[in-house]
């Protein structure tokens, strides 16, 4: 019986022992090391610059446009006779060089005659010259579906 007693003490002795070693190591090495790798950017995008989010119209936004019409035109979701309304477009900043561009094109439907169809473009600049069509990512195009309002 008094053997069985003093087993416990000591257990009870070690459990706090160990409770005070698990403690140290968790302050002296764990959460340094956590707060190390969450301090060094590891988990960050670095944004190539700094840009205004939202509604923005530019020479950056007009190369996007050009580069979703030529897009559009190269994967034939439009008839030939198609006519871009490049005036009439927005466009918005999304962060990280990467836009939505809203646009309109005029399509001659036998049935309909002039068909005014709406559509948007998510589009990402990789590089740095706009001007190039390499340097973007077409991300998605969605047309409006027609006899819709908006």
């Amino acid at each position: 019986m008094k053997d069985l007693l003093l087993r416990s003490k000591y257990s009870i002795l070690f459990l706090i022992l160990f409770i005070i070693l698990l403690y140290v190591i968790l302050e002296k090495a764990v959460v340094p090391f956590v707060m190390d790798v969450a301090d060094s950017g590891l988990f960050y995008e670095n944004e190539a610059e700094e840009e205004q989010l939202g509604s923005i119209r530019n020479e950056r936004t007009d190369f996007a446009l050009m580069h979703c019409k030529n897009s559009i035109k190269e994967e034939g979701m439009l008839p030939d006779n198609a006519d871009f309304l490049d005036s009439k477009y927005d466009a918005w900043a999304l962060g990280n060089r990467t836009y939505i561009v809203r646009s309109g094109v005029r399509v001659l439907d036998a049935e309909k005659g002039q068909v005014d169809r709406k559509f948007a473009c998510k589009i990402r600049l990789v590089e740095n010259d706009p001007s190039d069509f390499k340097n973007w990512s077409i991300l998605g195009i969605d047309f409006h579906p027609e006899g819709e309002d908006e």
